[in-house]
């Protein structure tokens, strides 16, 4: 009597077929890498750009004033008070930014021009009053911890997706490669930061004070707006913010290589630009402006 048998695989052959997939599996893994980086890429320009109208809307409403809040008690104040991230986003998940510097959804303007569909929770101060007192305006229910729950009260276009923890956050520790456990959405709220790189080039000025700076800022930003809007950087990628600020550049940006950053324009588009350098002895400092961006105005209005 004849026995059935079976056919199957022998073990040689599937050694070949592991093998084939292993080689498949390493030809594969770095396009997909790229194509992962280049749609991160492709979104986070495009919350540049949906951030640069945003404020462009609230400008116009605001006849220029600029998307600059300051933190609670600080009025009045000195460079503290001038929060650069402040304009839309979350309230931080920790750290001390968040208990010191940064304010609550409902207080970020921006929010309600990028997100007018998502709950703030609360409302916005009508008197000046009332700017000191934000526990006094939540929605009911509401108490600060609930801000802080990562789950809660998110803005995505405030949030770059190759924004992530364990990469550069110059906002929470201040050195030009702090890694900690938080990204800079998390920890200031928003990964996108607006220019007030004006600020040093009107520090020197002889009537140096905080009213002064307001006023003038004002008007050379609505003159940036209409003269040279594709030219002048309106908002950037945390990483930036280092490279003015301390003239140098983390050794890894956002989106992985040194001195790439992604910024919009006054115009609203977006895009990613290498950061020039000039030689000073034996360091090198950022060049402000350059033939294809402005990040201090041209003229100095006066």
């Amino acid at each position: 009597m004849r026995r059935a048998t079976s056919a199957g695989f022998t073990l040689l052959e599937l050694l070949v077929v592991i093998s084939i997939i292993a080689l498949l599996t390493g030809l594969l893994l770095p396009a997909m890498s790229e194509a992962r980086d280049a749609a991160r890429t492709s979104t986070c320009l495009a919350h540049l750009g949906m951030v640069a109208v945003a404020s462009s809307l609230y400008q116009d409403d605001g006849e220029d004033w600029m998307p600059v809040r300051q933190p609670y008690g600080f009025e009045g104040g000195g460079g503290n008070a001038w929060s650069n991230f402040n304009h839309g986003g979350r309230y931080p998940t920790g750290g001390t930014l968040g208990t010191m510097f940064c304010v609550y959804p409902f207080d970020r303007m921006l929010n309600k021009y990028a997100h007018p569909t998502l709950p703030r929770g609360g409302r916005e101060p009508r008197t000046p009053e009332e700017w000191d007192s934000p526990n006094g305006r939540f929605d009911p229910g509401l108490g600060p911890r609930d801000f802080m729950i990562a789950t809660r009260f998110n803005f995505p276009i405030f949030e770059c997706p190759a924004d992530a923890a364990l990469s550069a956050n110059y906002q929470e520790g201040g050195g030009i490669n702090f890694v900690g456990p938080r990204s800079c959405y998390q920890a200031i709220g928003t990964s996108y930061l607006f220019n007030v790189s004006w600020f040093q080039q009107l520090s020197g000025h002889p009537r140096r004070n905080l009213s002064w700076h307001w006023q003038r800022g004002v008007k050379m930003f609505s003159r940036a707006r209409l003269v040279y809007p594709s030219q002048f950087i309106a908002y950037f990628d945390d990483p930036f913010d280092a490279t003015f600020w301390r003239h140098d550049s983390p050794d890894v940006t956002h989106h992985g290589r040194a001195d790439i950053n992604s910024v919009s324009f006054l115009d609203a588009h977006a895009e990613q630009i290498k950061t020039e350098y000039e030689s000073t002895g034996q360091s090198k400092r950022p060049i402000y402006n350059t033939a294809k961006y402005f990040l201090v105005f041209p003229e100095y209005l006066y």
